[in-house]
């Protein structure tokens, strides 16, 4: 039976020109931090780029945000460590400059809003590529709150990425809750639905779907936000059950 509801967040929850928003990420960083650090927005965008190809292939040894930094540290020398506060300040100012690549689905606050009426546990199981304060900031613009959930993944707290299986079970963990008992809702054929190879059920959500290799999908339970919506309507309520 299911009692928690994981969902993606970018290009699920909160809908996103991804190109948009990476061209505006790379681009809104480099003016901030380059000038400071003496580094070209070329250099960085590639030491960025490799400490997040580090984190997608992290087996579990330590943090994504550790994995992260020793990347780039590797990279571009060890005294990047000192501008690790420079780079906060980034995501806490200038980083709203990337909302722009991103629209606000009115399902989403309907979605989280009803299953929690319901009794559900719900988890934002967004690939932990960003810091706490990142994340939470996307969160907000998709309309929702931080508090809507009771983990929200992040590069501090999660030691693996989608779409490696250890990551879905990394998250039960700290959500305190069992596969087999757990939706994940999300719009890539690959990094979320593979939860299912965990014991999770599964939601496709076809409106920003993202299948870059062709998988057949036709075995997934699929539709639009609003469609997910519609299916939550019909979840039975948990609180009726206690």
């Amino acid at each position: 039976m299911i009692k928690n509801i994981f969902f993606d967040l970018d290009g699920t929850m909160l809908p996103m020109d991804m190109k948009k928003f990476m061209k505006l990420y790379f681009s809104s960083m480099a003016e901030a931090v380059c000038p400071y650090i003496e580094m070209s927005p070329e250099t960085l965008q590639k030491a960025l780029l490799g400490g997040m190809e580090a984190m997608y292939q992290n087996q579990g040894a330590m943090s994504n945000k550790m994995c992260f930094w020793n990347k780039v540290a590797t990279m571009v020398g060890p005294e990047i460590i000192n501008d690790i506060p420079m780079f906060n300040g980034y995501y806490e100012n200038e980083f709203i400059l990337t909302k722009e690549a991103t629209t606000v689905n009115p399902y989403s606050r309907k979605i989280v809003d009803e299953v929690r009426r319901k009794g559900y546990n719900t988890v934002m199981a967004t690939n932990p590529f960003f810091p706490k304060i990142a994340t939470e900031r996307r969160v907000k613009w998709a309309g929702l709150d931080k508090n809507d959930f009771s983990v929200i993944t992040t590069y501090e707290n999660s030691k693996y990425c989608k779409p490696n299986p250890k990551y879905f079970i990394e998250t039960c963990e700290m959500a305190k809750c069992k596969p087999e008992e757990t939706l994940m809702v999300g719009n890539d054929a690959r990094e979320d639905m593979v939860s299912a190879t965990v014991g999770m059920e599964t939601f496709l959500v076809t409106d920003d779907l993202i299948n870059r290799d062709n998988v057949d999908i036709s075995g997934y339970k699929q539709g639009s936000l609003k469609d997910f919506y519609e299916y939550c309507l019909q979840l039975p309520d948990l609180t009726e059950e206690q």
